[in-house]
């Protein structure tokens, strides 16, 4: 048997920042900030405000920079605002 997506869960996004460090300044200082969820389902490549995912009251999406990394931050949307963890 494959591994089937539960409800609720994301595929990790994509993003080009080098570190965490890097990735939070740059969403906390533009919330704009290029994404791309390589999903086959619904993928996505724009701004990481407008992600689907984030659009949701208790959405969030996980974030890597490099495809072969699982994940290095998570993104939620609190209010208008966006937190990076």
């Amino acid at each position: 048997m494959g591994h089937t997506i539960e409800k609720g869960q994301n595929m990790t996004c994509i993003t080009q920042h080098k570190t965490k460090k890097a990735f939070k300044e740059a969403v906390l200082a533009d919330p704009q900030t290029p994404i791309e969820d390589p999903s086959i389902f619904q993928p996505y490549y724009g701004r990481i405000d407008t992600h689907p995912d984030l659009q949701k009251e208790d959405g969030y999406i996980t974030v890597t920079n490099h495809p072969k990394r699982s994940w290095f931050a998570e993104v939620r949307r609190k209010g208008t605002t966006l937190k990076v963890t």
